[in-house]
């Protein structure tokens, strides 16, 4: 068990309000380190909270600078977008946790004012952005 009692109830009630499954999936190239290991256990007890609705898988790593990784897709494959590179515990587990339940849920397709703005950028952009509340 990683929460206690009383907090496994609030992420259990959270992760009640997913609108459609989810699959976590592990990205690692180093299968017996510690880290690996502790975002295994992480994906597994979030896993063992909501089996209806979120499963997982083990891949691949995703980048040389994101070893272990976790991301969020839907079950038809579509990723999220979020990559959360190491184990998201202590505070970091409540926004992984809302990551999860915000990656299928419903979009709002009126336009935004970003989204004019983002129309006029003619060439790839990549973005790495890294929060820690520690």
């Amino acid at each position: 068990m990683i929460l206690d009692s009383e907090h496994e109830q609030d992420v259990t009630a959270v992760l009640s309000l997913l609108a459609e499954p989810v699959v976590l999936s592990i990205h690692t190239n180093q299968w017996d380190s510690p880290a690996t290991q502790a975002i295994r256990d992480l994906v597994h007890y979030t896993v063992s909270l909501m089996p209806q609705k979120i499963s997982r898988e083990v891949v691949g790593r995703i980048g040389a600078d994101l070893d272990p990784a976790v991301t969020i897709r839907n079950r038809d494959g579509k990723v999220f977008g979020v990559h959360f590179v190491g184990t998201p515990t202590g505070l970091e587990y409540r926004s992984f946790i809302e990551a999860v339940v915000a990656s299928v849920r419903p979009q709002d397709s009126s336009p935004t004012p970003w989204s004019q703005l983002l129309k006029e950028i003619h060439h790839p952009v990549s973005a790495n952005i890294f929060v820690s509340p520690t």
